[in-house]
């Protein structure tokens, strides 16, 4: 009772006091008003930086995915080029009379078996070469080649299966109208549901690459669900994507039933998406979804990431939450503090009062604000010196990775790099640079003979080289290093004036520095000259093109991207007389001549080297290797007999990275198959000559060779003379002549037969090349002969 007379009695006192009241109250606006506008700020602020930052790690995810499939595509477009430039099409495409020999039915004309076999030749290695394409590429469904002339479709599968229909009775002509109407040598389609061979429908997405020559083509299907699976879904995998054409059209998507319908359907209202890139929320079905987009102005296709915003503001919750709870806490202590202080700036009021009043009152003890004031401030300032000797620190790592991102492909302007620049206080020149890419090809031979070759003896050889480069007096002009890649050391260079011989020749001698210094075996490759610092990223692009063509120039160069710059008419045929002479040599074991004749088509190759794209060296190896392989079939020879194990030598090919390599390998290859025939020609040497033997004694009266016996036999002619020489000690004619001298003299004895008929049956058509060979073999003439061993 005592308490509650009390409060009401202090609530009495203070009410008489109206402007003690009227100061609490305004103490109390000023202080809270502006915390309550600071945290509804926070609040929006934490909303639209969140919707902001989201859409742009979408859009990140979308450029991402982006660049994915342009790389995917671009490289499929550039092995389709080198497909359709493959010497086995150009062969097969401009074989005189191809229609004519589709065509052919019924019993075959001996005068059409060489060109038809010719023709088949070069079919069989068509389509060896459409394989190998197919099987180069994992999103690779399936490859048509299609023949105008012949009216012809050529298929290969990815289950290994090739197949040959008229164009009329192919199952799958979707594409047929596309490669007539368009202009283009490259089109893409757009996806597509289709049958496959074995009636299974398949979601395919096809590339038209015309040929050369009228409406040939190659349609190359790629699988849209691997496509999808292995590219776009795994690069994210928790939003809703669409893959759109130009006119709307969805091309990829996960669920099947909304392939190849309108983006209109899933976003009626949003038209200006298709084409564009950016990103915005969006209320769909009752939820916000944040919807982002990005065109692809190679493609053509437009790519959409659709996003759960409620979902992923799951995360931001606790902040708003966080936020609001401390603005309620703000208040209460506002309010409180604002009574407090506005009871300290009442005290000298009140005492004033007291005084003229006579009152008085007792003394309080007050919180001293001040001294908590003074450390927070002295906690801020160490916080202060802290955190700037900590961003000291991090300088470096910053100033490298703002180098790095140069060479890259960014979206910084000119302004903002030189404002990066003075931030990270670096010395570095925007306008005429050119880019030196130097690649740690080997170590020293002490250091790969101990086998201390490592991931951390790696970087100090690059920081031995990279120190070697800074103290070298060759460079005269500002230049600064990245350490780009695992192998790659990248200058940077203000050329000073120095045209691009110059630059050749300076790269020469610091590269010369360099490998005499520290025994190494490095390349540089040097990109075109940069004319602002934003075209560095073309530049160091161009540097690592170049060194590419080591496979050409071999290690230990400086190769310029000026001095293999590709002419698309380089004038270089595929030596194929070399081959046939190789595989020559091959079937008949002749090892010298074999590495010899290998020699020559290196040699061949090596000629218009300066000419060749890099890309376009291993085809050419390959083709030669798929004349090895058909050579070894011819001889029923077991591959994994000649090369020992499961190997797969096409496999072995692609994984040689030099000329030099490449060499050697095939140098191993011709050694381990002329072994191998060479076993085989003395294992099955006395049966092929006991068949060539029983020939020449049932035929010798017909008009045969060693060619025709060979043909018969199914044999080399070069082979079957050597064998024959080697078993039986004398040439193949010299036993046909004996064979039939011998037949002629028992004519002579046993029959009353004219000279010139005996002469006809026993294979001479002119009866005095039939006298000289009896006088030459004999002594005697045919008819001295029978005078005195006739009857």
């Amino acid at each position: 009772m005592f308490n509650t007379n009390s409060r009401f009695a202090w609530l009495n006192k203070r009410m008489r006091n109206p402007f003690f009241i009227k100061l609490i109250m305004t103490t109390a606006l000023i202080a809270v008003i502006p915390n309550l506008l600071s945290d509804v700020v926070a609040y929006y602020k934490v909303s639209k930086t969140f919707e902001e930052e989201t859409g742009k790690t979408k859009q990140q995810y979308l450029n991402q995915t982006r660049n994915a499939i342009e790389i995917v595509l671009k490289r499929i477009k550039e092995n389709s080029n080198l497909l359709a430039l493959n010497q086995s099409f150009v062969e097969f495409e401009k074989f005189p009379n191809g229609s004519y020999y589709e065509d052919l039915q019924g019993e075959l004309g001996k005068e059409d078996l060489p060109s038809l076999y010719g023709y088949l030749a070069a079919k069989t290695n068509s389509i060896s070469t459409i394989n190998t394409f197919r099987i180069s590429n994992e999103f690779v469904d399936s490859v048509y080649y299609y023949d105008s002339s012949k009216s012809l479709v050529i298929t290969s599968d990815n289950s290994g299966s090739n197949r040959q229909f008229d164009l009329d009775d192919f199952y799958d002509r979707d594409w047929y109208n596309t490669l007539i109407e368009s202009k283009e040598y490259y089109v893409f389609m757009d996806t597509r549901i289709t049958k496959a061979y074995t009636s299974k429908e398949k979601n395919l997405l096809s590339i038209i690459y015309k040929t050369n020559k009228d409406n040939n083509a190659f349609i190359i299907n790629l699988d849209a669900s691997v496509i999808y699976n292995e590219i776009i879904n795994k690069l994210n995998h928790q939003d809703d994507i669409y893959v759109v054409s130009s006119s709307g059209k969805i091309l990829f998507h996960s669920n099947p039933t909304s392939m190849h319908q309108h983006l209109s359907l899933i976003l009626p209202e949003e038209k200006d998406i298709v084409g564009n890139s950016g990103s915005f929320v969006k209320d769909m079905e009752g939820k916000k979804k944040l919807i982002s987009h990005s065109a692809s102005p190679l493609l053509g296709w437009t790519f959409v990431n659709i996003s759960d915003m409620e979902a992923l503001s799951k995360g931001t919750a606790s902040i708003k939450q966080t936020i609001v709870l401390s603005a309620l806490v703000l208040v209460l202590l506002t309010l409180t503090l604002a009574y407090l202080s506005s009871r300290s700036l009442y005290r000298p009021i009140s005492r004033l009062k007291a005084m003229i009043g006579g009152e008085s009152e007792r003394k309080t003890g007050q919180t001293d604000e001040i001294g908590t004031i003074g450390i927070f401030m002295q906690s801020a300032i160490h916080d202060r010196d802290y955190y700037k000797e900590k961003l000291e620190e991090s300088l470096p790592f910053q100033r490298e990775q703002f180098k790095y991102s140069l060479l890259r492909r960014h979206s910084m302007n000119l302004e903002e790099i030189r404002s990066k620049k003075a931030y990270l206080d670096l010395e570095i020149d925007v306008d005429d640079l050119v880019v030196l890419a130097l690649s740690l090809d080997g170590h020293s031979n002490r250091e790969m003979e101990r086998g201390m070759i490592t991931n951390i003896t790696n970087e100090l050889f690059k920081l031995r080289i990279m120190d070697k480069i800074i103290q070298s007096p060759v460079i005269l002009t500002p230049f600064y290093l990245v350490d780009a890649e695992k192998d790659i050391i990248v200058i940077v260079l203000g050329r000073g004036g120095m045209d691009q011989q110059q630059v050749f020749l300076l790269g020469q001698q610091l590269l010369d520095e360099v490998n005499l210094e520290l025994q190494s075996y490095c390349t540089i490759g040097i990109g075109r000259v940069c004319s602002s610092i934003l075209d560095l990223p073309q530049g160091y692009e161009d540097a690592l093109e170049a060194l590419k063509y080591r496979i050409l120039y071999g290690n230990g160069y400086v190769i310029s991207i000026d001095d293999i710059r590709i002419d698309n008419k380089t004038g270089f045929h595929y030596p194929k007389q070399k081959e046939e002479l190789l595989l020559g040599h091959l079937k008949t074991a002749r090892t010298e001549e074999a590495l010899q004749a290998f020699d020559d088509f290196v040699s061949k190759i090596n000629e218009h080297k300066n000419k060749l794209h890099y890309n376009q060296i291993r085809p050419l190896f390959m083709q030669l290797l798929t004349g090895i392989m058909h050579a070894y079939n011819q001889l029923g020879a077991d591959m994994r007999a000649v090369l020992g194990g499961e190997t797969d030598p096409y496999r072995e090919l692609l994984d040689q990275d030099s000329m030099d390599k490449i060499g050697k390998w095939f140098h191993r290859l011709i050694l381990l198959t002329t072994a191998y025939i060479e076993r085989e020609m003395s294992a099955k040497g006395n049966h092929h000559i006991t068949r060539v033997i029983d020939i020449i004694e049932r035929h010798y009266s017909q008009d045969i060779s060693l060619n025709s016996v060979a043909e018969e036999l199914n044999l080399n002619p070069a082979y079957i003379s050597r064998l024959f020489k080697q078993i039986t000690g004398q040439p193949f004619v010299d036993v046909l002549k004996k064979v039939r001298i011998e037949r002629s003299k028992a004519l002579l004895v046993q029959s009353d037969l004219k000279i010139n008929e005996i002469s006809k049956q026993v294979g001479y058509s002119n009866s005095y090349y039939f006298i000289k060979v009896f006088k030459d073999m004999t002594g005697l003439t045919p008819g001295e002969y029978k005078k005195i061993y006739g009857p």
